[in-house]
């Protein structure tokens, strides 16, 4: 097994470790606000209203909630990690508007959707293009792809203090990095306190705006999924745009969501639509 292949196999074991400790879905961490955060400024909530839609690395369904709750007509929700169980018994109550498939993002075999969703999912994937491509192949002519990456700008000062724990703590089970997380937490807590008042210093925008309107336990939680997966990847903008360029989107645009992160989407070209890149 090469070192792709093994960080692959690998994190797809440790998100279905996460995943099957932390399986309820509350709040504003599984609204349709916080989709709206998300996606915009290329899509709405209403925009889901009768699709057909995948969404790739469902985990425990969160995302696919919120999705059918905004009106989507039909899911295929793909994870490939043990906490497939976990997905299924979460979508259970939308009947025949979802399907869970346990595959990996680059089996998705789904034809003419209207739209591909993943989040937070392409950055642990250490060769993305086969997802991409699938994703592409699977979506109808004029079909659109969402994704949200981990970006590089806005990160710098963030990754000089987590990427050397991330080194320890994604050999550490999910357990061990649940204990690790309380102790940060108390760390993030002060800094967002200040963060509040001192608007310009690094993720304020995203810890005023999203992290601390979740749960105590929700907050954990997304500490724990920075110290957890095997493969993480800051993309910058050329790069996220360039992620979906390549692999033969048109129409290729990003929003670089509050200051941290790169939202990017882009459509399956129909006739007389260039492959074109957003500079």
């Amino acid at each position: 097994m090469n070192e792709a292949d093994f960080s692959t196999r690998k994190t797809i074991d440790d998100f279905g470790d996460q995943w099957t400790r932390y399986v309820e879905n509350n709040g504003y961490y599984a609204s349709t606000e916080l989709l709206a955060d998300i996606v915009t400024p290329f899509f709405s909530p209403d925009d889901f209203r009768g699709l057909n839609c995948a969404e790739i690395g469902a985990g425990t369904g969160r995302i696919s909630t919120m999705m059918l709750e905004a009106g989507a007509a039909h899911i295929t929700a793909v994870e490939p990690s043990r906490a497939f169980t976990v997905l299924k018994r979460n979508l259970e109550r939308f009947g025949d508007r979802v399907t869970c498939v346990q595959l990996r993002g680059d089996q998705l075999a789904s034809q003419d959707l209207d739209l591909v969703l993943s989040i937070g999912v392409l950055h642990h994937i250490p060769d993305p293009d086969p997802v991409v491509q699938a994703a592409l192949k699977s979506l109808k002519e004029g079909g659109k792809i969402i994704v949200w990456l981990y970006g590089s700008e806005g990160n710098f000062l963030y990754r000089i203090f987590v990427e050397p724990i991330r080194i320890m703590t994604r050999r550490l089970p999910v357990r061990v990095n649940e204990f690790i997380a309380h102790g940060l937490y108390s760390i993030l807590s002060v800094y967002g306190t200040i963060a509040r008042r001192f608007q310009f210093m690094p993720l304020a925008r995203y810890l005023n705006d999203v992290y601390f309107k979740f749960d105590k336990a929700t907050r954990i939680l997304v500490i724990v999924d920075q110290l957890n997966p095997q493969w993480a990847k800051y993309y910058d903008r050329e790069s996220a745009l360039n992620l979906l360029q390549k692999n033969g989107f048109a129409d290729v645009r990003s929003h670089h969501r509050h200051g941290y992160s790169w939202t990017v989407t882009g459509v399956k070209r129909t006739a007389g639509l260039q492959p074109t890149l957003e500079r």
